[in-house]
């Protein structure tokens, strides 16, 4: 008998029983059925406004000066001579706007944030005057190397807030 071998067993073939998994399901069909959403809305947290709060003051809108910046021509690209991955754009020009009031060249678009640094308002957060804040937006084609130029000749005027509003997107390729 030692020397025999088995002959395998046929194998038979197996269902799978669904009905554990059908009453998962049903329970948990139940479960939620039956739970109150009302006390699960009471408990999420929301920061509404109230119509009597800690401040007794009232807060005063800041005017604040808004600056959008459009490309006018994109420019070359020219390789940087340096060997680098990087371009230089030849011919890029831009415009900016102070509300509606177009700039096309940069000394007339610096002596408007001059002026404007001069006019000074109260700020409530910080409890002096200072200048208004500054709003800076962006069109298609606009590169860092413009909006960060905006950014120090706004400095150098005297303004110290400094914000960002939406850009345009990214300029599309051709």
């Amino acid at each position: 008998m030692a020397g025999r071998k088995k002959k395998p067993k046929e194998l038979a073939e197996t269902d799978m029983d669904l009905t554990p998994m059908i009453d998962v399901v049903f329970l948990l069909l139940i479960f939620f059925l039956c739970m109150e959403f009302k006390t699960l809305e009471s408990k999420l947290s929301a920061n509404l406004p109230k119509d009597v709060g800690v401040n007794t003051t009232e807060a005063v809108p800041m005017e604040k000066l808004d600056i959008r910046i459009e490309q006018v021509r994109w420019g070359q690209e020219v390789k940087d001579p340096n060997g680098r991955t990087r371009y230089n754009l030849v011919g890029h020009k831009v415009k900016w706007y102070v509300g509606p009031q177009p700039f096309r060249d940069k000394e007339s678009f610096y002596r408007l944030l001059q002026r404007e640094a001069k006019i000074l308002q109260f700020n409530d957060t910080t409890q002096k005057n200072e200048p208004k804040p500054i709003t800076i937006k962006t069109g298609l084609g606009v590169t860092y190397g413009d909006v960060t130029w905006v950014i120090d000749m706004a400095k150098y005027a005297g303004f110290e807030t400094i914000t960002f509003g939406g850009g345009g997107g990214a300029r599309k390729k051709k």
